[in-house]
């Protein structure tokens, strides 16, 4: 009954106390609200972290294989390997794929002997296109094309294969014709099931491995790791299961390690940056529950003095006061849950997915540790009421503070931000006690700055009372004289610098985030593309459909990247870079577009008609060779032989219709002559086309040095321009190309932008690029830049047009790709299909942004702003229950001053006034706080988890950010002070 009767008291005492009940709820709240969306957020991110990462198919898949003998029931013995595997690494979701495969030799019908696997896997031919019959019985087989090609054979036919030479053969039906639908699929992971020494592996069923050379084969156990195994959910330790299935005799490969690196230091990451974000808002919070605790100690300290004076013992008393708070702890709790964990969810992008059960049991747990310290720092301030003396409970002034604790605990906190400053400046801003540098610094900044303010205010109160400037004098002596403005001062200021400091923190690292996307991938957005099926890309036609699909140059760039090459090469358009390409001060000026020696000379005829003289003992072979616009295709027209002396040759051409651009003549020296007989020309005079007719090349033209050229590097053959046009002599040596004379529409040596050091072979020799599949190309380095996108900081940007004309109708290696401009329309991707094109990835700046892992508290993202937030309004609440907490002893006050002939406007003017200078000097202080913590701190080297810092990281704390979170803090600081008037006014109209 006992028990009951102080229920009703406890419930009666909160409602008569509401609004201090729902200060505390409020209070309680917020701090709850980050502590429940903490750890949402962390393991969310942590998810969505997996699903981001990308990358080859095969670096999930973990393949066991074992040696063993069939027994003469291979489909047992495969099942009993799979239960021990199972055993050994059990892989909950995985889906493992069972298999055989043996290592065998066939006999191409030449009698060149190759190896080849006969393979076996489960689900084969859903896997596959099928021409002709899925294996069914036993000697069954499917084979590729090339191996039936190789071999030939076909569906119908035997197959023949066996150990070795001398072992005895196994004979196969081949049933069908199989391709793979997806050879990028981690299916085909295991090595055992890919092309052998270029022949693709025989595939056949189980029970092919009953008996003969075949029933020794390799047991196969393939399995994809899901992402949960990767992340290690529930405590699951893929690379321990590894090691004991080792230790057990399995031949295991695993390649995830990398993978499960990346994600157990993302995860790492991701925890500190929200601890950094959410420890600072949860003191301010607590710290806010006790200040607004000693603010409504008044009616406790009466209740204390009553019960006492009752007789009432200290048990009863603790309940009596502490109990007060444990309703609105609770409901503030739930409240603050519910919103955290919303807010977790809009900011990470939805639930933790499996993991949410361990998401609400970290989030419940968070809130029951905020709520507990919140309630036990309440209890230990109403402590100590149960040693005060009854006097001292009924005194209404409360007991002024030591100055000589304010000014230890002044200097301590001036120490502790000496010491983290020191820390971030010297090991960094994102380790150790450093990473609380900003936080330390602006509490101290605060601090200091609310110890100068009541100085200010009290001196210039008196000054501007005895001046007859009430309405300042009396503003300035409120804030002066009313208990604890100071620590709400000082509050206000370092939720202020919080959400400086967060949002600067946030606004540079997503720029520094967006531009090394843009740095890495060149544009806005980067499409890979390939060949239509059948066809062979080439960079003339890359750039050709490109233009087709973006006539205007506005959205679209053709470009190549070839890592391969020493230096790596990158190829662009220049003359639409400055329109589509992201660029950056560190790389330099943008290239000018490439100036060509002449415009390409266009072939669109039907036929074509040399006039030629060759001075040599011998007919002459002059050849022509042309090159498609639109393809690159070559098209070769052979003119010779050509007898000596005049002669007009005419040909036919096919392929040019859409215009084919003349690439070079080809006039080699004849075969066995020397001396002056080689050194006699052919004179090539003019040329021309019929369908249409025009006349291509005059013998002005031919005889025009600037038009043509032999080769870049090594010898070539001998031109000069003579009266009837140009003529052609043999080169001083042989070689592959000493026969060519090029069309000069592109100048040599290329011009070359260069970043990092050039290769040590263009030290000593003439600086040649070397591309795999277009031989050795003279350049000559025209700038250098610190850095080149995509390349980083070594490698050479050329442009792509001059290149491929250089190159002809070579082939050289290189991704191509599609830069598109930021908003560039879907119609210009459909336009490069349609062109030919095949997409075969597309990735954005702020897709490669948001996977690129960061460091220190920029690892949080978009938390560090909630909890700023946050901490800001626990500053309005605070403000708020400084403002309302003396509310009446301000109101008699107030009357007082009526009555003695204070006008009701410079009344209500102070009551307003009061609250919104201190939420204005608490919020300019607040601000300066964050630049000074910013100056101190320093800044960061770099935002990123790798160390990148390619580009300048972006400042910190920027202009824009520190003007809106000012504005931010005002506007929400200045709708809580108009609150706070009102209430304070509310008395204005007496007398």
């Amino acid at each position: 009954m006992a028990d009951g009767g102080m229920v009703t008291i406890l419930l009666g005492a909160v409602r008569a106390r509401a609004a201090q009940a729902c200060t505390l709820l409020v209070l309680a709240m917020l701090p709850a609200a980050v502590a429940a969306g903490a750890p949402w957020y962390v393991l969310t991110a942590t998810v969505r972290s997996t699903v981001g990462l990308q990358g080859p198919a095969a670096e999930r898949v973990v393949t066991v294989h074992w040696a063993a003998e069939t027994g003469g029931d291979p489909a047992a013995a495969l099942s009993g390997f799979g239960d021990a595997v199972d055993r050994a690494i059990p892989m909950p979701g995985a889906g493992p794929v069972l298999g055989l495969s043996r290592a065998m030799t066939v006999i191409d019908p030449v009698g060149t002997a190759d190896r080849v696997m006969v393979g076996y896997r489960d689900g084969f031919c859903d896997r596959v296109t099928l021409t002709g019959g899925c294996p069914a019985d036993r000697g069954d087989a499917v084979i590729t094309q090339p191996v039936a090609t190789r071999l030939g054979v076909g569906p119908g036919d035997d197959l023949v294969v066996q150990t070795n030479l001398e072992s005895g053969e196994v004979t196969l039906r081949v049933t069908g014709i199989y391709q793979v639908t997806d050879p990028a699929d981690g299916y085909w992971a295991d090595p055992f099931y890919r092309p052998q020494s270029g022949l693709d592996p025989i595939m056949t069923v189980p029970a092919s491995f009953t008996e003969g050379v075949l029933a020794q084969p390799v047991l196969t156990w393939s399995a994809a790791v899901p992402d949960a195994l990767l992340r290690g959910d529930g405590g699951y330790d893929l690379g321990a299961l590894v090691a004991s299935g080792s230790a057990q005799g399995l031949e295991i490969t695993d390649p995830t390690g990398p993978l499960r690196a990346i994600l157990t230091g993302e995860r790492e990451r991701l925890t500190v940056g929200v601890l950094l974000a959410a420890l600072p808002v949860l003191l301010l919070g607590w710290y806010a529950i006790v200040l607004a605790g000693r603010y409504t100690a008044r009616d406790r300290r009466r209740d204390a003095a009553l019960v006492t004076l009752r007789g009432g013992g200290r048990r009863r008393l603790a309940v009596l006061l502490s109990g007060q708070h444990v309703p609105p702890l609770l409901l503030g709790g739930l409240l603050g849950a519910a919103a955290g964990i919303t807010g977790a969810w809009l900011l990470a992008g939805g639930p933790p997915g499996p993991a949410l059960g361990t998401a609400c049991l970290w989030s419940g747990s968070a809130v029951v540790v905020v709520l507990l310290i919140a309630f036990l720092t309440l209890f230990a301030a109403d402590s100590l009421l149960l040693r005060t003396p009854v006097a001292a409970l009924l005194r209404s002034v409360p007991p002024a503070r030591s100055g000589r604790a304010v000014l230890l605990a002044d200097l301590l906190l001036i120490t502790v931000a000496a010491a983290a400053a020191y820390q971030s400046r010297s090991g960094g801003t994102d380790s150790g006690f450093g990473a609380l540098a900003p936080a330390a610094v602006a509490v101290a900044v605060a601090v200091l700055a609310a110890r100068l303010m009541i100085r200010i205010a009290d001196r210039g109160g008196g000054a501007a009372l005895r001046s007859g400037r009430l309405r300042l004098g009396l503003i300035a002596v409120r804030m002066s004289r009313q208990a604890g403005t100071d620590r709400v001062f000082a509050l206000i200021a370092v939720a202020v610098a919080m959400l400086a400091t967060a949002s600067g923190l946030f606004a540079a690292d997503r720029s520094a985030h967006l531009a090394r996307a843009g740095a890495e991938l060149g544009a806005d957005r980067v499409l890979t593309v390939g060949a239509a099926p059948g066809t062979t890309l080439t960079w003339t036609a890359l750039q050709h459909a490109v233009t087709v699909a973006d006539p205007g140059g506005g959205y679209a760039m053709a470009a190549v990247v070839d890592r391969t090459e020493n230096p790596p090469l990158l190829a662009v358009d220049t003359t639409r870079l400055t329109t589509v390409a992201d660029w950056y001060p560190t790389f330099g000026a943008r290239p000018v577009p490439q100036a060509d020696s002449d415009a390409p000379l266009l072939i669109t005829g039907s036929a074509l008609t040399l006039e030629v003289r060759n001075d040599r003992v011998r007919a002459g072979t002059v050849d022509l060779v042309l090159q498609d616009e639109a393809t690159g295709a070559p098209v070769r027209v052979a003119f010779g032989p050509v007898r000596p002396g005049d002669a007009a040759v005419t040909r036919t051409v096919e392929g040019c219709s859409g215009g084919c651009r003349l690439v070079r003549w080809e006039v080699p020296s004849p075969p066995g002559v020397t001396g002056a007989a080689a050194a006699a020309p052919i004179v090539l005079r003019q040329l021309t086309q019929t369908g249409p007719d025009r006349t291509l090349l005059t013998a002005a033209d031919f005889a025009d040095p600037v038009r043509w050229r032999t080769v870049a590097t090594g010898p070539g053959p001998q031109l000069a321009g003579v009266a009837d046009g140009l003529a052609i002599s043999g080169g001083a040596a042989s070689s592959a190309t000493s026969d060519r004379v090029y069309a000069a529409d592109a100048t040599v040596p290329l011009p070359v932008l260069l970043a990092g050091p050039a290769p040590a072979s263009w030290r000593f020799d003439d600086a040649v690029l070397d591309l795999t599949g277009a031989g050795p190309i003279a350049v000559r380095v025209a700038g250098t830049a610190g850095a080149l996108p995509v390349l980083g900081a070594a490698g050479v940007l050329t442009d792509l047009d001059a290149l491929r004309r250089i190159a002809a109708e070579a082939a050289p290696s290189g991704t191509p790709q599609v830069w598109l401009a930021s908003g560039a329309p879907e119609s210009v991707v459909d336009g490069l299909r349609a062109a030919g094109l095949t997409v075969l990835a597309d990735e954005d700046a702020a897709a490669r942004a948001a996977r690129t892992p960061g460091r220190g508290a920029s690892a949080a993202g978009a938390f560090t702003l909630f909890g700023a937030v946050v901490a800001v309004l626990v500053a309005v609440a605070m403000g708020v229950v400084a403002a309302t907490v003396d509310r009446e002893p301000r109101l008699a006050a107030t009357r007082a001053l009526r009555v003695q002939g204070l006008s009701r406007r410079t009344a209500a003017a102070t009551g307003y006034a009061g609250p919104l200078a201190l939420a204005v000097t608490g919020a300019v202080a607040g601000l300066a706080a964050a630049v000074l913590a910013r100056w101190a701190a320093g800044a960061p080297a770099t935002y990123f988890a790798d160390g990148w810092r390619l580009l300048p990281a972006p400042d910190p704390l920027g202009r824009p950010a520190l003007l809106a979170a000012g504005a931010v803090a005002l506007l929400l600081l200045a709708a809580s002070s108009a609150i706070s008037g009102s209430s304070a006014t509310s008395a204005g109209g007496d007398r």
